[in-house]
Protein backbone atom coordinates (compact mmCIF):
# COMPACT_ATOMS: atom_id res chain seq x y z
CA UNK A 1 0.00 0.00 0.00
CA UNK A 2 1.61 3.42 -1.26
CA UNK A 3 0.05 6.73 0.79
CA UNK A 4 0.23 10.06 -0.73
CA UNK A 5 2.74 10.97 1.80
CA UNK A 6 5.06 8.58 1.11
CA UNK A 7 4.81 9.13 -2.53
CA UNK A 8 4.91 12.91 -1.77
CA UNK A 9 8.51 13.10 0.52
CA UNK A 10 9.70 9.92 -2.04
CA UNK A 11 9.10 12.08 -4.47
CA UNK A 12 11.69 15.27 -3.51
CA UNK A 13 9.35 17.01 -0.18
CA UNK A 14 11.27 17.02 2.66
CA UNK A 15 8.50 18.06 5.13
CA UNK A 16 7.64 15.35 8.59
CA UNK A 17 4.43 13.26 7.46
CA UNK A 18 3.21 14.32 10.84
CA UNK A 19 4.01 18.36 9.21
CA UNK A 20 1.78 17.98 6.48
CA UNK A 21 -2.11 18.02 6.16
CA UNK A 22 -4.44 16.84 3.33
CA UNK A 23 -6.90 18.84 2.41
CA UNK A 24 -9.89 18.26 0.12
CA UNK A 25 -12.43 20.93 -1.42
CA UNK A 26 -15.60 20.72 -3.26
CA UNK A 27 -17.38 23.24 -5.40
CA UNK A 28 -18.93 26.13 -3.96
CA UNK A 29 -22.43 27.20 -3.88
CA UNK A 30 -21.92 29.37 -6.65
CA UNK A 31 -19.13 28.34 -8.46
CA UNK A 32 -17.15 25.05 -9.63
CA UNK A 33 -13.83 24.11 -8.89
CA UNK A 34 -13.12 23.83 -12.40
CA UNK A 35 -14.69 26.79 -13.16
CA UNK A 36 -12.35 28.37 -10.24
CA UNK A 37 -9.11 26.76 -11.84
CA UNK A 38 -10.12 27.75 -14.97
CA UNK A 39 -10.33 31.54 -14.45
CA UNK A 40 -7.53 31.75 -12.28
CA UNK A 41 -9.64 32.15 -8.74
CA UNK A 42 -8.72 28.86 -6.75
CA UNK A 43 -4.93 30.08 -5.40
CA UNK A 44 -7.57 32.96 -3.47
CA UNK A 45 -10.19 30.74 -2.59
CA UNK A 46 -8.19 27.87 -1.27
CA UNK A 47 -6.03 30.42 0.71
CA UNK A 48 -8.65 32.88 2.52
CA UNK A 49 -10.46 30.91 5.46
CA UNK A 50 -12.39 31.88 8.40
CA UNK A 51 -10.53 32.94 11.43
CA UNK A 52 -12.55 30.43 13.60
CA UNK A 53 -11.14 27.42 11.70
CA UNK A 54 -7.47 28.09 10.75
CA UNK A 55 -6.76 25.09 9.04
CA UNK A 56 -3.22 25.30 8.09
CA UNK A 57 -1.80 25.91 11.08
CA UNK A 58 0.70 23.33 12.83
CA UNK A 59 2.06 22.35 9.21
CA UNK A 60 4.45 22.79 6.79
CA UNK A 61 2.64 21.68 3.74
CA UNK A 62 -0.68 20.71 2.55
CA UNK A 63 -1.74 18.34 -0.25
CA UNK A 64 -4.72 19.67 -2.03
CA UNK A 65 -7.24 17.31 -3.59
CA UNK A 66 -10.53 18.27 -5.80
CA UNK A 67 -13.33 16.12 -4.91
CA UNK A 68 -14.34 14.13 -8.06
CA UNK A 69 -18.21 12.93 -9.31
CA UNK A 70 -17.24 9.53 -8.70
CA UNK A 71 -16.55 9.85 -5.13
CA UNK A 72 -13.20 10.20 -5.40
CA UNK A 73 -10.56 13.54 -4.99
CA UNK A 74 -7.53 14.18 -7.69
CA UNK A 75 -4.57 15.80 -6.88
CA UNK A 76 -4.28 19.43 -7.55
CA UNK A 77 -1.03 20.42 -5.93
CA UNK A 78 1.28 20.61 -3.32
CA UNK A 79 1.62 24.06 -1.05
CA UNK A 80 4.10 25.08 1.48
CA UNK A 81 2.73 27.28 4.18
CA UNK A 82 3.90 30.40 5.35
CA UNK A 83 2.55 33.27 7.20
CA UNK A 84 -1.13 34.00 8.34
CA UNK A 85 -2.33 37.33 7.96
CA UNK A 86 -5.79 39.13 8.53
CA UNK A 87 -7.90 39.95 5.44
CA UNK A 88 -7.29 43.18 4.52
CA UNK A 89 -9.22 45.97 1.98
CA UNK A 90 -6.95 45.36 -0.74
CA UNK A 91 -7.69 41.54 -0.25
CA UNK A 92 -11.10 42.11 -0.26
CA UNK A 93 -11.27 44.19 -3.46
CA UNK A 94 -8.81 41.46 -5.08
CA UNK A 95 -11.08 38.91 -4.39
CA UNK A 96 -13.16 36.93 -7.27
CA UNK A 97 -16.84 38.60 -6.89
CA UNK A 98 -18.27 34.84 -5.58
CA UNK A 99 -15.97 35.04 -2.32
CA UNK A 100 -16.71 39.06 -1.28
CA UNK A 101 -20.38 37.76 -1.19
CA UNK A 102 -19.35 35.33 1.08
CA UNK A 103 -16.70 37.56 3.09
CA UNK A 104 -19.97 39.57 4.10
CA UNK A 105 -21.29 36.81 6.46
CA UNK A 106 -19.50 38.57 9.68
CA UNK A 107 -17.01 35.99 10.50
CA UNK A 108 -13.33 37.21 10.85
CA UNK A 109 -11.14 36.26 7.80
CA UNK A 110 -7.57 35.20 7.45
CA UNK A 111 -5.69 34.48 4.11
CA UNK A 112 -2.32 31.99 4.65
CA UNK A 113 0.29 32.55 2.46
CA UNK A 114 0.49 29.00 0.33
CA UNK A 115 3.33 28.95 -2.61
CA UNK A 116 2.67 25.98 -4.76
CA UNK A 117 5.34 23.59 -5.39
CA UNK A 118 6.18 23.09 -9.02
CA UNK A 119 7.99 20.16 -8.79
CA UNK A 120 4.66 18.10 -8.60
CA UNK A 121 2.69 20.23 -10.83
CA UNK A 122 3.05 17.35 -13.40
CA UNK A 123 1.21 15.17 -10.91
CA UNK A 124 -2.23 17.35 -11.24
CA UNK A 125 -5.02 15.52 -12.06
CA UNK A 126 -3.33 12.24 -12.02
CA UNK A 127 -3.08 11.44 -8.53
CA UNK A 128 -6.26 9.61 -7.07
CA UNK A 129 -7.15 8.74 -3.56
CA UNK A 130 -10.53 8.31 -1.94
CA UNK A 131 -11.34 10.60 1.13
CA UNK A 132 -12.66 8.54 4.09
CA UNK A 133 -13.02 11.56 6.77
CA UNK A 134 -16.63 12.91 4.77
CA UNK A 135 -17.00 15.27 7.81
CA UNK A 136 -13.81 16.82 7.55
CA UNK A 137 -12.00 18.49 4.34
CA UNK A 138 -8.74 19.08 6.57
CA UNK A 139 -6.59 16.05 8.24
CA UNK A 140 -3.01 14.93 8.97
CA UNK A 141 -4.47 11.06 8.55
CA UNK A 142 -2.52 9.65 5.06
CA UNK A 143 -4.34 8.34 2.40
CA UNK A 144 -3.84 5.51 0.44
CA UNK A 145 -3.30 6.16 -3.28
CA UNK A 146 -5.74 4.51 -5.48
CA UNK A 147 -4.54 5.26 -8.73
CA UNK A 148 -1.65 7.39 -10.78
CA UNK A 149 -2.56 8.30 -14.26
CA UNK A 150 -0.26 8.14 -16.71
CA UNK A 151 0.41 11.81 -18.14
CA UNK A 152 -2.02 13.79 -21.09
CA UNK A 153 -4.11 14.19 -17.84
CA UNK A 154 -6.37 17.68 -18.65
CA UNK A 155 -8.96 17.34 -15.85
CA UNK A 156 -10.78 15.09 -14.07
CA UNK A 157 -14.47 14.80 -14.81
CA UNK A 158 -16.73 17.15 -12.89
CA UNK A 159 -20.57 15.82 -13.54
CA UNK A 160 -22.60 16.14 -16.93
CA UNK A 161 -24.22 19.56 -16.05
CA UNK A 162 -20.83 21.09 -15.56
CA UNK A 163 -18.95 19.50 -18.66
CA UNK A 164 -17.42 22.40 -20.72
CA UNK A 165 -14.69 21.43 -22.67
CA UNK A 166 -12.83 24.02 -25.56
CA UNK A 167 -11.63 22.00 -29.04
CA UNK A 168 -8.38 21.55 -27.89
CA UNK A 169 -9.31 19.72 -24.50
CA UNK A 170 -11.57 17.26 -26.16
CA UNK A 171 -8.62 16.38 -28.51
CA UNK A 172 -6.35 15.52 -25.49
CA UNK A 173 -8.82 13.87 -23.54
CA UNK A 174 -10.35 11.77 -26.33
CA UNK A 175 -6.39 11.06 -27.31
CA UNK A 176 -5.13 9.69 -24.39
CA UNK A 177 -8.15 7.37 -22.69
CA UNK A 178 -5.90 5.73 -20.23
CA UNK A 179 -5.40 9.03 -18.93
CA UNK A 180 -9.02 9.70 -18.15
CA UNK A 181 -10.48 6.87 -17.40
CA UNK A 182 -13.64 9.22 -15.62
CA UNK A 183 -14.24 10.33 -18.55
CA UNK A 184 -14.36 7.08 -20.30
CA UNK A 185 -16.61 5.42 -18.12
CA UNK A 186 -18.93 8.60 -18.02
CA UNK A 187 -19.35 9.06 -21.45
CA UNK A 188 -19.23 5.81 -23.27
CA UNK A 189 -21.97 4.43 -22.14
CA UNK A 190 -24.41 7.20 -21.98
CA UNK A 191 -26.99 8.61 -24.66
CA UNK A 192 -27.05 12.72 -24.17
CA UNK A 193 -27.92 15.88 -25.99
CA UNK A 194 -25.02 18.06 -26.46
CA UNK A 195 -24.50 22.02 -27.60
CA UNK A 196 -21.55 23.29 -29.53
CA UNK A 197 -21.36 27.14 -29.38
CA UNK A 198 -19.65 28.71 -31.87
CA UNK A 199 -18.10 31.33 -29.14
CA UNK A 200 -17.09 33.80 -32.55
CA UNK A 201 -20.37 34.07 -33.62
CA UNK A 202 -22.42 32.96 -30.38
CA UNK A 203 -24.38 30.44 -32.77
CA UNK A 204 -25.75 27.41 -31.45
CA UNK A 205 -25.62 23.76 -32.53
CA UNK A 206 -27.68 21.00 -30.87
CA UNK A 207 -26.73 17.41 -31.38
CA UNK A 208 -27.46 13.98 -30.23
CA UNK A 209 -25.27 10.69 -29.37
CA UNK A 210 -26.81 7.23 -29.02
CA UNK A 211 -25.61 4.02 -29.59
CA UNK A 212 -22.60 1.59 -28.41
CA UNK A 213 -20.25 3.93 -27.12
CA UNK A 214 -22.54 6.97 -26.95
CA UNK A 215 -21.44 10.53 -26.20
CA UNK A 216 -17.71 9.15 -26.22
CA UNK A 217 -17.33 8.20 -29.93
CA UNK A 218 -19.59 10.89 -30.75
CA UNK A 219 -16.95 13.64 -29.22
CA UNK A 220 -13.90 11.44 -30.68
CA UNK A 221 -15.74 12.07 -34.18
CA UNK A 222 -15.83 16.11 -33.28
CA UNK A 223 -12.13 15.74 -31.93
CA UNK A 224 -10.86 14.60 -34.63
CA UNK A 225 -12.69 16.58 -37.30
CA UNK A 226 -13.60 19.58 -35.29
CA UNK A 227 -17.35 19.61 -37.56
CA UNK A 228 -18.15 15.82 -37.25
CA UNK A 229 -19.64 15.29 -40.58
CA UNK A 230 -22.01 18.01 -39.85
CA UNK A 231 -22.80 20.12 -42.55
CA UNK A 232 -23.38 24.09 -41.22
CA UNK A 233 -19.99 23.15 -39.17
CA UNK A 234 -17.66 23.03 -42.14
CA UNK A 235 -15.36 25.43 -42.71
CA UNK A 236 -15.36 27.41 -39.50
CA UNK A 237 -12.62 28.29 -37.13
CA UNK A 238 -13.39 25.31 -34.70
CA UNK A 239 -10.95 26.69 -32.01
CA UNK A 240 -13.63 28.47 -31.21
CA UNK A 241 -16.01 25.92 -30.32
CA UNK A 242 -17.15 25.10 -27.08
CA UNK A 243 -18.76 21.74 -26.06
CA UNK A 244 -20.81 21.00 -23.16
CA UNK A 245 -23.98 18.25 -22.22
CA UNK A 246 -27.42 20.02 -22.15
CA UNK A 247 -29.18 16.70 -20.65
CA UNK A 248 -28.53 12.74 -20.72
CA UNK A 249 -30.77 10.06 -21.45
CA UNK A 250 -30.96 6.46 -21.04
CA UNK A 251 -28.66 4.30 -23.21
CA UNK A 252 -31.45 1.81 -23.97
CA UNK A 253 -33.81 4.51 -25.41
CA UNK A 254 -34.20 4.06 -29.28
CA UNK A 255 -32.19 6.55 -32.20
CA UNK A 256 -35.78 7.10 -33.13
CA UNK A 257 -36.71 8.22 -28.79
CA UNK A 258 -33.12 10.19 -28.74
CA UNK A 259 -34.15 12.19 -32.13
CA UNK A 260 -37.43 13.44 -31.12
CA UNK A 261 -36.02 14.57 -27.68
CA UNK A 262 -33.05 16.22 -29.86
CA UNK A 263 -35.71 17.96 -32.21
CA UNK A 264 -37.18 19.70 -28.93
CA UNK A 265 -34.00 21.09 -27.78
CA UNK A 266 -33.15 22.18 -31.39
CA UNK A 267 -36.79 24.22 -30.63
CA UNK A 268 -35.88 25.26 -27.41
CA UNK A 269 -32.66 26.60 -28.46
CA UNK A 270 -33.48 28.21 -31.24
CA UNK A 271 -30.40 26.82 -33.40
CA UNK A 272 -32.62 25.88 -36.45
CA UNK A 273 -34.05 29.68 -36.76
CA UNK A 274 -30.68 31.42 -35.19
CA UNK A 275 -28.13 29.15 -34.95
CA UNK A 276 -26.54 25.75 -36.79
CA UNK A 277 -29.03 23.17 -37.27
CA UNK A 278 -30.76 22.67 -40.40
CA UNK A 279 -34.08 23.90 -40.33
CA UNK A 280 -35.61 20.40 -42.59
CA UNK A 281 -36.05 17.45 -39.87
CA UNK A 282 -34.08 14.72 -39.48
CA UNK A 283 -37.77 12.78 -39.29
CA UNK A 284 -39.56 13.70 -41.97
CA UNK A 285 -36.63 13.61 -44.39
CA UNK A 286 -35.16 10.50 -42.97
CA UNK A 287 -31.84 11.95 -43.52
CA UNK A 288 -29.09 12.81 -41.12
CA UNK A 289 -27.56 16.14 -40.43
CA UNK A 290 -24.37 14.73 -39.80
CA UNK A 291 -23.53 13.03 -43.16
CA UNK A 292 -21.49 14.35 -45.50
CA UNK A 293 -22.40 16.61 -47.79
Amino acid sequence: MLTIKQFITASGLEVPHDRIKLVRHVNHSKRTLAEMVDAGEFDFYQSEQRVDVLPFDQCDAIVSFLASGDGGCAFHGLYHVGACRPLGRKDVRAAPEFIRESIGDGAGRVIYELNEDERFRDLRGRVRVKWKAARSWVQRKDLEILEILPPGRVRFFPGYQNVILSWKELKEITKNPASHPDWVTAMKFTAAIYRIVDLASGKIYIGSAYGREGLWQRWSDYANTGHGRNKKLLGLDYSNFQWSIVRTLSGVMSKREVILIEQLEMEKHGSKAIGLNWDAARLRTGQEEEENP
